[in-house]
């Protein structure tokens, strides 16, 4: 079983929100485990961390905060596989994704999808 992971050279930011791609089997509890440890760990200058399927959305992403905020997921990510690391059933955890309408990005937003995507090759 492949431990989840965050997909960083996926990484989106659209309107002001993060969407970074989970890859890996999550185990039974391993959603509860991310959501409980985003609590615990707090949070920074941005907005709600939020995890829907396979993917793990931050509200109010600002520039600037890249690295900080890839470091506060990564660690989050790190503590629910810790958890559940004999664990053997994907989580069937179910929702709806958020879908956010037209228009076009910012030259915000690209510049944060370029960083993030590129902290993956450090």
């Amino acid at each position: 079983m492949d431990v989840p992971t965050l997909q960083w050279s996926a990484a989106e930011v659209r309107n002001g929100t993060l969407t970074v791609p989970i890859e890996g089997d999550r185990p039974r509890g391993w959603k509860s485990t991310f959501d409980h440890t985003v609590r615990l760990l707090g949070g920074g200058s941005w907005g709600e961390v939020s995890l829907k399927k396979a993917k793990v959305k931050v509200a109010d992403a600002t520039e600037g905060t890249e690295e900080e905020l890839r470091f506060f997921l990564e660690g989050v990510v790190q503590q629910a596989n810790a958890t559940h690391v004999e664990a053997d059933e994907d989580s069937d955890e179910t929702g709806d994704e958020d879908s956010n309408g037209g228009g076009d990005a910012d030259d915000a937003d690209d510049r944060m999808t370029s960083r993030f995507r590129d902290a993956e090759a450090d």
